[in-house]
């Protein structure tokens, strides 16, 4: 007979140790669940920021966050994508929009049609196509109210840290999480598992699963089970400038000789992450560069190492490792909130049925484990396709070894225009499109189904494609008049 899970204890602080404790309440309390979140006192590192990707507006209806919540206690302003500059030398720079890039024409992606105008001398960008990229570039916000257009324009959350950690303990309360100090507590493991977890005043908590935020649970399960990330900048250093006027709906990441700087718009402030590789950049000269990326004077916070651990089995028995006890997320492209997005999905999905087997921990690891490779295939692409020279971390990064899966979606986009599609993939085809191309790559080819279109009809369409941008774009609302609306709107 099956024994359900009924106790279970989150373990860490920050912002995954209150997500995981959340969703796992709002999921399960109805069903008997009761929930412990054991708070190590872990906060967000000062000045740090978020960038949120757009299916975190969906995770937040499963932990019934309100929009206007977010932007009064998290200081949130609309995502609609990330702007790269310098990535391939110079001041050029591309947006990667959430959104579609261009309008399906005669049965084919638009890149098809986009990659046989190149070839024939068109200069008009692929984002040029992309509403969502238009209506970024505009610091508007909305969607296609023309049938005709038929454009997806989406947008995610940017989110000061603190702010939005505050925001989780609240809800946890509220949704009956028992919230207890973690500060000198002790696990205990024994026959393969966590057994419980001593409070400092000597309380012990068992749970029939445990939830590890900060890495000691299961490093007592599995020592030796922490593995060399892919290797890039050692040092990050954030920061804080005064708030953007008007707020851009989009991060700005900019390429410098020896990383990249990240300015995450945030109601209330400017955020500033400076990551870099202390060979080709010193300390002192990190945060001197700080203020000229950022344009203005930037308060910054002490220098952190990165890590790049990563794990392949973040479910060990009766413990799951999420967030930094489950490995480091790559620092780009909203990569740390997304991979823990999907960790905490995963397990509400595959939620044990068996509090004595738990069988659902080597499908949960395996679904992990490729949805972490895909979303730093993604990344990966930026470092792979930079264009920089003469510079060696930049030289050096164009060298990196890449999975087979990236290798093969680089050489095929560059062949024809096409993707080939693998398990576990976190990102959409045109976002794939919109950064290749921005990073220089024009396919060679294109589907040969695209030349039984006319010139003329083809010209015509990208004229009636443009001109309908245009149109949408301008009957859209500003940013702070969607913040606004929003915020008054109390959803």
């Amino acid at each position: 007979m099956k024994a359900p899970v009924e106790r279970v204890a989150v373990y860490g602080g920050g912002i995954a140790a209150p997500m995981a404790a959340l969703a796992i309440a709002r999921a399960f309390g109805r069903l008997g669940a009761q929930v412990t979140w054991i708070d190590t006192g872990e906060a967000p590192p000062p000045h740090a920021a978020l960038v949120g990707l757009p299916d975190l507006a969906s995770f937040h209806r499963l932990l019934s966050i309100q929009d206007a919540t977010l932007i009064g206690d998290a200081s949130a302003t609309l995502n609609m994508g990330q702007q790269f500059a310098g990535w391939s030398g110079g001041e050029g720079a591309f947006l990667h929009a959430y959104g579609d890039a261009g309008t399906v024409f005669a049965s084919l992606p638009f890149v098809q049609h986009w990659t046989r105008a190149r070839q024939a001398g068109l200069r008009v960008a692929l984002e040029d196509f992309s509403l969502a990229a238009a209506a970024a570039k505009e610091g508007r916000i909305g969607e296609a109210r023309d049938p005709a257009t038929r454009q997806a324009v989406k947008h995610g959350w940017h989110l000061d840290a603190a702010g939005y950690a505050a925001l989780l303990r609240g809800a946890c309360r509220s949704t009956g999480v028992t919230i207890l100090s973690g500060t000198g507590a002790h696990p205990h493991a024994g026959d393969g598992r966590i057994d419980r977890i001593e409070l400092a005043g000597g309380e012990n908590i068992g749970a029939d699963l445990f939830v590890d935020a900060d890495g000691e649970l299961i490093t007592r399960l599995d020592p030796q089970g922490g593995m060399a990330g892919a290797a890039g900048c050692d040092r990050l250093i954030r920061g804080s400038a005064a708030p953007l006027e008007p707020v851009p709906p989009y991060s700005r990441v900019t390429a410098h000789p020896a990383g990249w700087a990240t300015l995450i718009p945030l109601g209330s402030r400017l955020a500033v992450e400076l990551a870099y590789d202390s060979r080709y950049l010193s300390d002192g000269d990190a945060r001197a560069m700080l203020g000229q990326l950022a344009g203005r004077p930037v308060e910054a916070g002490e220098t952190e190492a990165v890590s790049a651990m990563v794990r392949s089995r973040p479910w060990v028995a009766n413990c799951v490792a999420i967030g930094r006890a489950a490995g480091a997320a790559p620092l780009l492209d909203g990569a740390e909130l997304l991979l823990l997005q999907l960790a905490v999905a995963q397990l509400v999905l595959l939620w044990p049925v068996d509090r004595d087997a738990m069988p659902e921990a080597d499908i949960y690891n395996d679904e992990l484990s490729g949805s972490r490779a895909r979303v730093g295939d993604f990344t990966a692409q930026h470092f792979r396709l930079n264009a920089r020279s003469g510079e060696p971390f930049w030289d050096a990064a164009r060298t990196v070894t890449v999975s087979a899966e990236l290798a093969g979606k680089i050489d095929l986009f560059a062949a024809r225009g096409m993707f080939a599609h693998f398990n576990h993939e976190a990102h959409v085809e045109d976002g794939w499109a919109l950064c290749m191309a921005g990073h220089g790559v024009v396919p060679r080819s294109f589907d040969p189904q695209a030349s039984l279109v006319q010139d003329q009809a083809l010209m015509a369409e990208f004229q009636r494609q443009l001109h309908a941008i245009a149109v949408e774009v301008r009957g859209m609302e500003t940013h702070a008049q969607a913040l606004a609306r929003i915020r008054s709107s109390g959803r």
